[in-house]
């Protein structure tokens, strides 16, 4: 293979190579990841979740009967290997009678940190 088509291949390899990197479940592409935030991943869990999922048994037990009786937050984080990557995960699966909610890689790491956040509070 003459030089010039040899360069050409290796440098659209990379471009491949780089976009692939580039999409989501990639942590490092693009540099170092700003860390999760259980800051963002509350006001996240407030605009999606909050429907269904209280906060913690406290405000659980203040909602109205028609309100969605998923576990609270901080039961989640109570429940035996519920670590970041766990919540992670789960949440790029689809979980019925869980509505359907495609979030960002970054809205799904702040929301399992959120969570992970409260496994200290009660």
């Amino acid at each position: 293979m003459p030089a010039m088509c040899r360069t050409s291949t290796i440098l659209v390899a990379s471009f491949l190579l780089a976009g692939c990197l580039a999409q989501e479940g990639m942590p490092f592409a693009g540099g170092m990841p700003e860390p999760a935030s259980a800051e963002r991943g509350e006001a996240v869990a407030q605009e999606w979740c909050a429907t269904c999922h209280a906060r913690d048994e406290t405000e659980r037990m203040a909602r109205p009967v028609e309100a969605g009786d998923g576990p609270s937050f901080a039961e989640i984080a109570r429940r035996e290997g519920r670590d970041e990557l766990f919540l992670w995960d789960f949440l790029e699966e689809d979980h019925f009678p869980m509505p359907t909610y495609r979030l960002f890689p970054r809205e799904r790491a702040d929301i399992a940190a959120y969570i992970v956040s409260l496994r200290t509070e009660e």
